[in-house]
Order: C-alpha cells, then structure tokens, then sequence
C-alpha cells in the first residue's frame, strides 16, 4: 500500500495514532538508544542500545533522582516541527506515544487546540470527553516519583514490572478505540526489536473481537522484515508522519487551515503544506551538532553553526550590508562547488533569527510553491513581520524562484525576502527575474580570505572536539606554518583545506584510501552513487538495486558498510523513495573521476542508467536531464559516435522531453554533421512542435551551412544567410525576450554586414539587447552587447569571422 492510498483509506476522526520514538527524533529527541549511551557513558560503560537495562544499572549505582535529572535535560528545550506542528490540524479519534517528551502537548498548545492528556494511572480515571486524548504509555517527563509525584516513567525494567496494570488499562482503552477505528503506528523501524512486541500486543487485542485495521508506517523499508509483520496482519507502508499528513491535506480531510511557527505563538505563519516542506532555522539550530560529518565534507547544519563549530566567513559581513541596503531583498550566494556556499548562507540566516526576524528552508526535494509563499508574505504583512526564505541550490527551483521574486519585487517593501544560493556556471546561463538585479545582490564566493584562513587555525586551536580530530602533524606545525600551509598547499579552498587539516595529504589520495578499505560490493555501490551525483543525478535506493541487480536482502549490510561514506536521506515517503548521497559533490566528482576513468566502463554505466531510469518519477526525470546536459554525463564521452548512440536512447526513454533533443542537434552542429542535424531538428520538430531553442539551432545549422557548404554560388551562400535571418526573427517574434536569440540574430548579422555590408540586423541585434538590458538588468546582457559592438566596430574592408572568447559557448547552441 502507497501513502495516498493510505490517506484515501482512513478518515482521522476514526483513527488512532500510536508515535514511536522516531516520531519525536526529526523534532531533535535522542532515540531509545542514544539515550541509553548517554547514561552508559556516564557509568563508565560500554554503549548499549537497550534502555530499560542501562537504566535500571545506572539507577541502582546512583539512584532515582539522577537517573530522570539525566533524562529531562536529554530532553530539556525540545520544540515540535514539521510533522508534529500539523498535527493539531487534524480531528484525531485518539493519540498513544511511547515518548517521554511534551512536544505533542506543545504543539496543540501552539495551535490552540485542546488535549486531554493521560500520564499515568493517576490520570486514566478522568471522564473521556470529545476532545482528543493524548495517551502516554511510558509516562511523561513531567511527573516522576523522585520529584514527589505519584506515578513514575517507565523507564527501568523494575518500573516496567511495577507498572503493567497502568499499562494494560492504557491497552484496553486502546482496544476500545480499536472497535470502531483504525490503527496507525507511526515512527518505528522495522529492526527495533521493542517494535515486534508492541504489535504483537496491538494485534493481539483482534482476539478480543476489534475489526479495525493496524498500519505500520516505517521510515526504513525492508521487504523481508516487512512480510514478518504482514504475516501478523498488519499493512507495512514506507513512509512517515509528515507524508502521512501532506497526503491526508491533499485529500482535503485537514480541519484547520493554518500552522504556526515554531517561533511565535501568536502569528499564523505557515500553511500545514509549508510546515511539512520548510525546514525552521530556529528550531534546527537547537539540535545536535556533528563535527566528525561536518568535517567530512558535509554542509554544516544550523546546529554545527549555533554551538561553534563553524567560522564566520568575511563575505557574511558583505551579506549583511547588502542586506540592509535598497537592494537586500533578494541576496544570492554563487560559487563553485565546496567553497561553502551553503554553510555561508545558513549562517547568515541563523543570525536573521537573533534580529527577531523569522528565516526558513526550503527543503530541496519537495516543490517550490510559489503561491503558498505568497500567501506568508500576506501573513506577515497583517503582523508586521520580517522573514527570509531560504533556497539552497536553486537552480533545481529557479522557475518557480523566478516566479516568486517577480512577485515579491513588484511590491513596494516585501516582509519576505529570498536568500539563494548556486553554482555560478548554472546562475550565468540561467534566467533571472528582474527583481535579483534591481533590487538584490549576488555576492560570489571563492577562495579563502586571509581572515578566513586564521579562523579556521583558531577554531581548531580553541574547540576541544574539533582538536580531537585534527592529523598529528598539522598539529605540531606552528600558527604561521598552519596559515602557510592552507593557504600555499591548498591554494585557500574550503573544501581542500579542511581536508588537509584532519589528514596530511591531497583530496584525492585521502578519499582513494578510504575507498581501498570497502569490500568489493560496497565500491561498486559507492562509485554508482559517487558518478551519479557527480553527473548532477539524484541517485535513490531503488535506483541503485535497478541498474546494478542488488536485491533487497542485504541492503541494510550494505549501507552498514557505507557508515558515513554514502548517507541516505528522505526523498519521498509517500512513495518509499529514500535518496542516497556521498558527503559532498566535491567528493563524488572525485570517485567518479578515478573510478570511470576507462572509457568502456564511463560508457557502460552512462548505458546502464539510461536503460533503468523510471521516467514517470521527477528525480529520475531530472537525472535524464542531467546526463544530457552536464559535463559529467554523456559529454565526458570521447567518441562521437557513443555520444550519439546514448543521445539516441536518452530520446527513445524519454521521447517528450526536449533537452536530449536540443542537445543531439548542437552535437550535430559543433562536429559539422549538417545533415544529420537537418534530419534531428525535422524529427525534433515532428516530435515536440514548435520548439524556440529548436528554432534557433535551426538558425545556427543554416549559418554554418553558408560557410561551409561547396561547391555554391555566393548568392547562395547571401541567401542562406538571409534565411538563417528569417528564422531566428521568427523566433523572436513567437517567443519571449531572450539573451541568445538576440545574440544569435547578432552573430548572423555580423557575418551578414563583414560579407555583404548588410548591417540592419546586426543593428537590431543591439538595440533588442539596449532594451532587453534596461528591463531585465542581468550583467550578462550587457556583456554579450558590448562583445558584438566591439566586433561590430573591427568590421573593416573584408570579411571578418565572429570570433567566440575562450570559454564561451555558441549563442545558438544554449539549451536555454
């Protein structure tokens, strides 16, 4: 059973929910068993994943009080997001949670809704009313017997001994519900051995006569452990509690209309649909901290920035005056990859929430919903609010982007402004609204300052945890060698430097070891993912089973091995879609280059994951775009002709899309093949209609044909000319402003005035682009202008070729 069909199955005034410790662990609780090595370690002992035993240890050697003073400072700050703050939109018949934690309790609170709640058997006697109860099987954080309370949490084995008949009401008021309605259990995983009891209890009130029907959604899914629980009656579904409440909203069952944020208690800010998109800068950077993954090559997260593990770059200074400034309503942040664009941004946004000032993530994998963002402008124009919106890689969302600066700039002062990052390659060919130049500010980032490089010696000279991780012989060098050596050896790259901090040698050999040290199974997992990413794929768990024939079996081993090397992150839990990925772009970039070296096998693999690509999904849908266009995908082939051959396949699985078509006929073009170009835009044309980036390669192919054609009259040639004139003006004509059909129609009539002293469309090449300029204020525009009036002004007595700077690609020949 999918999600949808889940949320089209249940109503929730008829539904239970039972909540697992992972319902709790996205809002930033510790699992049953961090919590437990947290204890353990203070004992003095070796980790162990089994609370009840660990607690009862530690509670006999230091007693009661200690024991819960422990647990509710693991606890202690806890605020709900995401799924947990949409809860309350919803008519639940009844709510059970194994968790110690308030943040159910917090999250109606937050929304206004009532809750009755029942902490123990000193609360079970109270009258059930209409309003939705909240039973917490194990307690609350709140009530203990070493404070004086009453009741106790069950946490030890002795309290769970104690304790059973405060538990067997709790079941029975369970199988009351389970009489009429039906059972979700929501944030368990499949391997929890506790998981396997409590349904076996769930299942086993059936023999008590209830007919409800028991669903067990899980974060993780495995087919074999998942037909354990099947057999026992249960309906095993890949997902968890925020897929669970988006679909539920699409099926329009939702009783309120709108959230709060997690950092106000009065504003409507979010929608519930955001609430589950959005990632909350305050609530994250109130988590843990992980130097070891950060220093790995992982962006560092709000949490790695709020407690110090982290510098503060000196461009942030030059956000923060753009940000105050006329143009501060739209900041972008581009760079190559690993110069810490992400991590620049996210601090910059973690200071906004010390401002007052509300900041949020876009959380990459879902949609940019451009009017529901509007609608929080509205929001917080009624309150008076500020906030910035967050967009980390956005060129995967730059349409709907676009839309949405389009909108907020046309406003006389916007309570919500954008903060963007990207890499510049992308950002430079793209379209861009108008609002990113007229009222924003691109601040590009590179290299290491001077500034930036001693505040990185001095962070790991003052961070005990970070020291700890330091190589032996960075440490021994002196504060000036340091600096030296970051910024001499590694040339002052982000990326590059702290790998030359935590180890003395290059990138490359560090991550080749590393690489050496994996079983043979886990390479070939790890150099798919690495040459997928690097190729600007998304690689996801299914995916990766598809084209290399790995069965479900020994997935979970497999990704044991890949313990911080290959991490896996939620994609879609509606659709069990789970996305893997190495710790850093640079880092597969380099895999990817040692590990496809050869020829045969760059081929095999581009072949392999063309033929097992599942168009239908969007990811997947990106991923055939990516090994069309980028630099690590179909171009890195050296024969033509198996560029060709792919092209051609990439065509036959997705026979709609345009780009693979687009990029077939420019291949054509660069390698001089007219006629097969002239076939693959008749085709194109056939296949998809009208087509502008099709028209202007059109344009381009009847330029080249007049230079190079033989054995023609020059009249001829004059009247290709003409024609490729007449194209690209009907190209114009049909279809919006664009920066590289007013560049084409200029290259046909610098070529037409060198030749034939024709310059009426070279003169109007440069008027569109004077107006295209003032409405649009890309810098680019510009450019292009100023190189062909340049080239226009060289045209002497002959005819002069245009002549493209290094670097450039032909205007034509953009895939834009």
């Amino acid at each position: 059973m999918k999600i949808q069909e889940l949320a089209a199955a249940i109503q929730p005034s008829r539904t239970t929910l039972l909540f697992g410790a992972g319902a709790s662990m996205t809002s930033g609780a510790p699992s049953g068993a961090a919590l437990a090595n947290v204890l353990a370690n203070r004992l003095g002992r070796a980790q162990g994943d089994d609370l009840a035993e660990i607690a009862q240890i530690f509670e006999n050697k230091r007693g009661r009080a200690e024991l819960i003073k422990i647990v509710r400072e693991s606890l202690a700050g806890l605020k709900p997001t995401a799924g947990l703050l949409t809860l309350p939109n919803f008519n639940w018949l009844s709510i059970y949670s194994t968790n110690f934690d308030t943040l159910i309790e917090d999250s109606y609170r937050a929304a206004g809704r009532n809750l009755d709640v029942y902490r123990s058997n000193f609360d079970v006697s109270k009258p059930r009313t209409t309003t939705t109860p909240l039973y917490k099987i194990h307690g609350c954080v709140t009530q203990d017997s070493s404070g004086g309370h009453y009741s106790r949490m069950l946490i030890t084995e002795s309290d769970y001994d104690d304790f059973d008949k405060y538990r067997q009401t709790l079941f029975n008021a369970l199988t009351a519900d389970m009489f009429t309605a039906d059972t979700v259990i929501v944030g368990q995983s499949l391997n929890d051995r506790h998981l396997k009891e409590l349904v076996k209890k769930v299942v086993g009130l059936r023999s008590e006569g209830v007919q409800g029907r028991v669903f067990l959604m899980v974060h993780t899914y495995d087919e074999d452990r998942a037909g354990l629980f099947t057999r026992l009656g249960v309906e095993v579904i890949s997902g968890d509690l925020e897929d669970l409440l988006l679909a539920l909203m699409t099926e329009g069952k939702s009783s309120q209309e709108a959230a709060y944020s997690t950092t106000t208690s009065t504003n409507e800010i979010l929608s519930p649909d955001l609430v589950l998109t959005t990632r909350d800068v305050a609530h994250a950077s109130q988590l843990l901290s992980d130097p070891v993954r950060l220093f790995n090559g992982t962006p560092a997260t709000y949490a790695d920035i709020c407690q110090g593990n982290t510098i503060t770059r000196v461009a942030q200074a030059r956000l923060q005056e753009a940000q105050r400034g006329v143009r501060g309503f739209f900041l972008v942040v581009s760079g190559a990859r690993g110069v810490g664009k992400t991590t620049l941004a996210r601090s910059f946004m973690l200071d906004k929430t010390k401002q007052d000032i509300l900041a949020w993530e876009h959380l990459g994998d879902h949609p940019l919903d451009v009017n529901s963002w509007l609608a929080v402008e509205t929001r917080l124009r009624r309150t008076g609010r500020e906030a910035f919106l967050f967009v980390d890689d956005c060129s995967r969302h730059l349409r709907s982007l676009n839309k949405l600066v389009d909108k907020l700039s046309a406003l006389d002062r916007p309570y919500l402004r954008v903060m963007a990052t990207v890499e510049s390659a992308k950002w430079r060919v793209s379209p861009k609204s108008q609002g990113f130049f007229s009222r924003g500010t691109l601040i590009s980032l590179s290299l290491l300052e001077r500034t930036d490089i001693e505040a990185l010696v001095n962070l790991v000279e003052t961070r005990p945890r970070i020291r700890a991780l330091v190589e032996q012989q960075f440490l021994v060098l002196g504060r000036l060698d340091q600096i030296k050596r970051l910024r001499d050896k590694c040339s002052a790259d982000m990326f590059v430097c702290l790998k030359n901090i935590f180890a003395n040698d290059n990138l490359d050999n560090i991550l080749l070891q590393e690489y050496a040290e994996l079983s043979s199974e886990a390479k070939d997992v790890y150099r798919y993912v690495a040459a997928i990413q690097s190729l600007g794929g998304f690689v996801h768990r299914q995916l990766i089973m598809r084209i290399q024939g790995i069965s479900g079996t020994g997935l979970d081993a497999l990704l044991g091995q890949l313990d911080g090397i290959v991490n896996e992150y939620t994609i879609d839990d509606r659709k069990g879609i789970f996305g893997w990925c190495t710790r850093h772009d640079v880092i597969a970039e380099v895999i990817a280059k040692w590990k496809f070296s050869d020829q045969d096998e760059l081929f095999e693999l581009l072949e392999n994951l063309i033929d097992g690509l599942n168009p239908s999904e969007r990811i997947e849908m990106e991923t055939a775009i990516a090994i069309a266009t980028n630099d690590g995908g179909i171009a890195r082939l050296t024969d033509l002709s198996r560029q060709i051959v792919l092209f051609h396949r990439l065509i036959d699985t997705i026979p709609a899309h345009r780009t693979p078509r687009r990029r077939l006929v420019r291949l054509y073009i660069k390698n001089d093949r007219l006629n097969d170009a002239d076939n693959a835009i008749a085709m194109a044309e056939r296949s998809i209609g009208n087509d502008p980036v099709i028209m202007r390669h059109k344009a381009v192919l009847t330029l080249r044909k007049s230079e190079v054609t033989p054995g023609i009259e020059e009249n001829d040639r004059k009247a290709m000319l003409l024609d490729a004139e007449g194209i690209i003006r009907r190209c114009i004509s049909q279809y919006e402003s664009d920066l590289y059909s007013y560049r084409t129609l200029g290259e046909i009539g610098l070529a037409l005035a060198s030749k034939y002293g024709d310059f009426s469309a070279i003169d109007d090449a440069i008027d569109a682009l004077l107006d295209f300029e003032r409405i649009n204020g890309d810098p680019e525009i510009q450019a292009v202008r100023r190189r062909l009036e340049g080239q226009l002004r060289s045209i002497g007595d002959g005819a002069v070729p245009v002549v493209l700077e290094d670097g450039e690609v032909e205007a034509g020949l953009v895939d834009i």
